[in-house]
């Protein structure tokens, strides 16, 4: 990837190929009365002009797999996003038509041309309960979406009422834009003589894709093969079958030809699914020696229009598990609200509804330390579980497979100099500089159990793998998970070729055809490691199996007295042996197989992140001059491919914090707030270098020994920030109302607010 040999969607060219293009809605929302697309396809080189009215005729809705009961209805809603708009638009860059034409060109001036006539209708823009006149779905009259309970309200209400300390806090939690560098993109094929559709896309999963699809065109699932070549970036948000994915295979069906699509930057703002969205009431009670006894968390959550395929349980179960870490709650209470607004969707964004809940823990307790006066590590200690390594059971339910949770803390504040801060803190100050000292634990709750058993009651995520071998003694493994920059084939390359006794380079892991496999996970909620690791053990066993049994033959012996070590197969009682790399030419064909498997554990990744700021209070910038992180992520198979995963977590994560807010609908309508030239992202020279420390406990649920690692850093690095900014900013009482993201003006306005004797403070963190 880095040399520039892989391979990517725009890369994939086709013969004949034409090119769409979607004509989009520039209102929030609005009825449309009319669409007249008479001149458009007119125009020189069009093939094709759908409507929402055209497509319906066609396909349904490309539905959400999460059954109501999940997410705490009786009945589903009629919510699904449309592949094209009919009747009303219900968000900027809603789809009403899609042109397709012979040039890209060609394309975009007869969109200019299809003339739509819009009734505007009230728009919602805030996540409010209640609809002044025509509420976004007839069948939400208040624009609520789903009132979601988690845990035991009564205990906790009890809790608290007895509790010495109540220590509140209000939490906002933007939405944010995945922009993932490489966009989303699609070409649609269709073959008349077997009438089976193609589609190559750059999903994180292709048969989760292939499956959405073939639900919203009627179709069995062998019709429709899905293959993805490279991903560049995706953060969750080319998990999910997408109106274009269905558009431009409805065109390639139509005109004979294959049909392209590829967003613009410009579009990925106007219809990539969207992150996080949370403003969050939160309280916590403790003990007079400050104990945590109970927790409440009542989330309002901002989901957009339509339902994503997994909207419901990302905005709730996702979270739900970890929202009490590790710590000693005697009892836990979540009461979320999802309510519809006039924007694109929401859906899993890195990390999926786990970076809001520990934001919310984190930020609490150092409100709390804060408070009652208690040293915030002192805080957190008190409240950790005494042993480093014995499983226990969350407060949540969620079992935890152990972890170094206070040693964590104790690495982590020592790497970070803690204990010298005072006198840098100090020395800022004679600067003119306000310095701030933060830091927080994160817990993820990793391998998709939650979402495998929201869609279906009890079920477990699955997972598939092929080993087929070359009579050369090559190995070609598939695998059902998808890299979208990560490496997930080296785990599986090290495992096959250790157990086989093989050498690594001899094997070629391949991903991304839902034809070469019968079923796949893709990745997301990194559980790639996780799921690829049972999968990969199942098909292992099966060629062992296989190799025994053709040597007990060969051997005249019974099977059982066939012994396998370290890649060679030995006969009890016998000098003979062979080595596995010799069957592979020896028997050829007979050896390949698949296995698929559940899994049945996931993982617990944890840490604890520190963070030092300098603030400029003429100017309310922010700077991150040191950055920590001790992670526990089981056994680490690839320490800088790790790192790299941590360090780009903590790049979003510092990006929600300090920058990142996706344009309301309303700057949506303009163009300069629909492109990354605009968009607050980070830089590189804004990123501080990690200091990263690995302090992993090895994992007993998988053959790897791992615990997942790809999201932890957007987990940590928000809390981190924001409460090393809250310390820089103490001395003003402005700064317990300041909110992510935490941009110069805001900071400006809580130091120019005053509160402060002196902007020059030398306490102690």
């Amino acid at each position: 990837m880095i040399t520039g040999g892989a391979i990517y969607v725009d890369d994939v060219r086709f013969e004949g190929e034409a090119v769409g293009v979607v004509v989009r809605s520039p209102h929030p929302h609005a009825r449309i009365r009319a669409i007249d697309a008479s001149a458009a396809r007119g125009a020189p080189g069009v093939l094709a002009v759908l409507s929402g009215e055209d497509v319906a005729r066609m396909a349904k809705p490309i539905a959400c797999v999460i059954p109501p009961a999940a997410y705490g209805r009786a009945e589903a809603l009629p919510v699904d996003r449309p592949v094209l708009a009919a009747g009303r638009v219900r968000h900027v860059g809603d789809g009403v038509a899609f042109v397709v034409a012979e040039t890209a060109e060609q394309a975009r001036e007869a969109a200019e041309l299809v003339k739509v006539d819009y009734e505007l209708l009230p728009e919602y823009v805030e996540p409010r309960a209640g609809a002044l006149g025509m509420p976004i779905w007839d069948a939400a009259p208040d624009n609520v979406a789903f009132d979601w309970q988690f845990g035991n309200p009564a205990l906790c209400r009890d809790l608290f009422n007895r509790a010495a300390h109540t220590v509140r806090i209000h939490l906002s939690i933007p939405r944010l834009i995945p922009n993932p560098i490489e966009p989303r993109a699609a070409i649609g094929l269709h073959d008349p003589q077997s009438g089976k559709l193609t589609l190559v896309s750059n999903p994180q999963g292709v048969h989760f894709v292939r499956g959405g699809l073939t639900r919203a065109l009627g179709l069995p699932d062998g019709e429709l093969r899905v293959v993805s070549p490279y991903l560049g970036g995706a953060f969750g948000s080319k998990i999910y079958a997408y109106p274009e994915h269905a558009l431009v295979l409805l065109a390639a069906r139509m005109v004979g030809r294959p049909v392209r699509w590829t967003a613009t930057r410009r579009e990925a703002f106007l219809s990539d699914t969207q992150g996080r969205g949370h403003t969050t009431e939160a309280a916590m009670a403790l003990d007079e020696d400050g104990r945590f006894l109970a927790l409440s968390v009542h989330p309002t959550v901002d989901i957009g229009a339509y339902f994503s395929q997994l909207t419901p349980i990302t905005a709730t179960g996702v979270g739900a598990p970890i929202q009490g870490g590790a710590y000693r709650f005697q009892a836990i209470e979540i009461h979320v609200r999802g309510i519809f607004t006039n924007k694109v969707p929401v859906d899993a964004y890195r990390g999926a509804g786990r970076p809001e809940a520990n934001y919310v823990l984190e930020r609490l307790i150092d409100r709390a330390a804060g408070e009652l006066r208690i040293d915030p590590a002192e805080l957190r200690a008190r409240n950790l579980p005494d042993s480093q390594t014995a499983p226990f059971t969350a407060v949540t339910g969620l079992p935890i497979g152990g972890g170094r949770f206070l040693d964590n803390q104790r690495l982590c504040l020592e790497r970070a100099d803690r204990a010298g801060f005072a006198h840098r803190r100090a020395e800022a100050a004679s600067r003119g500089r306000l310095r701030g000292f933060g830091f927080a634990h994160y817990l993820e709750a990793n391998g998709g159990l939650q979402v495998a058993a929201a869609i279906t009651p009890g079920g477990l995520p699955h997972e598939c793998a092929a080993l087929k071998f070359g009579a050369d003694g090559t190995v070609a493994v598939t695998i059902g998970t998808q890299s979208s920059g990560q490496d997930h084939a080296r785990p599986v390359t090290l495992y096959v070729a250790e157990t086989l006794g093989l050498a690594a380079d001899a094997i070629t892991v391949r991903e991304g055809d839902s034809d070469a496999l019968p079923i796949g996970g893709g990745t997301g909620g990194s559980k790639s490691t996780l799921t690829s690791s049972v999968a990969i053990k199942q098909a292992v066993d099966i060629v062992i199996a296989k190799a025994r049994a053709l040597m007990a033959r060969t051997w005249n012996v019974q099977s059982e007295t066939v012994q396998f070590d370290r890649g060679v197969f030995s006969a009890a009682g016998s000098l003979r042996t062979v080595r596995f790399a010799d069957l592979i030419s020896r028997y050829p064909g007979q050896l390949d197989n698949e296995g698929e498997a559940a899994l049945h554990y996931g993982s617990s990744a944890n840490g604890c992140h520190a963070c030092e700021v300098e603030i400029d209070p003429e100017t309310g910038a922010v700077e991150i001059v040191r950055y920590t992180g001790v992670d526990d992520f089981g056994h680490v198979i690839d320490a800088a491919n790790v790192q790299g995963q941590v360090q780009g977590g903590v790049a979003m994560g510092i990006g929600q914090a300090l920058a990142e807010l996706a344009p309301t609908p309303e700057a949506l309508q303009h163009p300069l707030a629909t492109s990354s030239f605009n968009h607050a992202l980070l830089r590189a020279s804004e990123i501080p270098a990690l200091d990263w420390v690995d302090n992993g406990l090895p994992s007993a649920t998988n053959i790897f020994g791992a615990k997942a690692c790809g999201e932890s850093g957007a987990s940590a690095a928000p809390p981190t920030v924001m409460n090393a900014i809250a310390d820089a900013l103490s001395a003003f009482p402005g700064a317990r109302e300041l909110q992510m993201p935490a941009r110069p003006e805001d900071v400006w306005k809580v130091i120019s607010s005053g509160g402060a004797e002196s902007s020059a403070r030398t306490t102690s963190a």
